[in-house]
């Protein structure tokens, strides 16, 4: 086994050990429960055009989004027409969202951080170098492909469809930070720094909430 490989492995080794076993529905089966601070991203919704919409905008005076709140309250709460909102993407991270954690997290550091995605076994068509690189079972029975990049691969389809999925779940070597959600989410967990964090609430272009290490999950499916 090379260095290259045991950094690698050491990695996932850490990241299970701290993952599994937790308590069914917290964030520590997603996220290791080792960082000070934590914060939901939200993916946007989408009109027709192509329009991303936040989930604030739509609830308007309905509904006070928080990093709890989950797509079927939006739903309930104002009732948006089918043909006029798509509901945000699931089992990926918008391209958008994606692009700003990336810009967020990497800060301009050259070399970019090296970086760990997991990807569920059981997308259809991914492509070849997912399909053939190594699996794990997470805490939560998940079977997931991991990969190993620069954090830029974050923004490159897992599907042979270039417009396909992104990974949901990214880990760096050094465990600075983690991006993690399930399956089928419609957003993102973070946990890292508090500056990170702050970084991240503090974006524009991101619908981002605090949350709590004890956040409880809700399958958003």
């Amino acid at each position: 086994m090379d260095r290259r490989e045991a950094d690698s492995e050491s990695r996932i080794r850490w990241f299970l050990q701290q993952t599994i076993g937790k308590p069914a529905g917290s964030l520590a089966c997603l996220i290791p429960p080792v960082y000070p601070a934590y914060a939901r991203v939200l993916n946007p919704a989408m009109s027709p055009t192509g329009r991303r919409l936040r989930w604030s905008q739509l609830a308007g005076d309905q509904l006070e989004v928080d990093g709890g709140t989950q797509w079927s309250e939006i739903v309930a709460a104002c009732v948006p027409d089918p043909n006029q909102v798509y509901e945000p993407q699931n089992g990926s991270v918008d391209s958008v969202v994606a692009e700003r954690l990336v810009s967020r997290i990497a800060k301009g550091a050259r070399p970019s951080p090296e970086c760990l995605f997991l990807v569920w076994e059981g997308y259809g068509d991914l492509n070849g170098r997912v399909r053939t690189s190594p699996v794990i079972v997470n805490g939560l029975g998940r079977g997931l492909h991991v990969l190993r990049g620069p954090l830029e691969l974050a923004l490159e389809s897992i599907e042979d469809n270039p417009a396909g999925r992104l990974p949901l779940n990214w880990l760096p070597l050094d465990g600075a930070w983690c991006v993690a959600n399930d399956i089928h989410a419609l957003s993102v967990f973070i946990g890292g720094s508090p500056s990170l964090i702050g970084e991240i609430l503090g974006d524009r272009e991101l619908e981002a909430y605090y949350i709590r290490p004890n956040q409880t999950l809700v399958s958003e499916d």
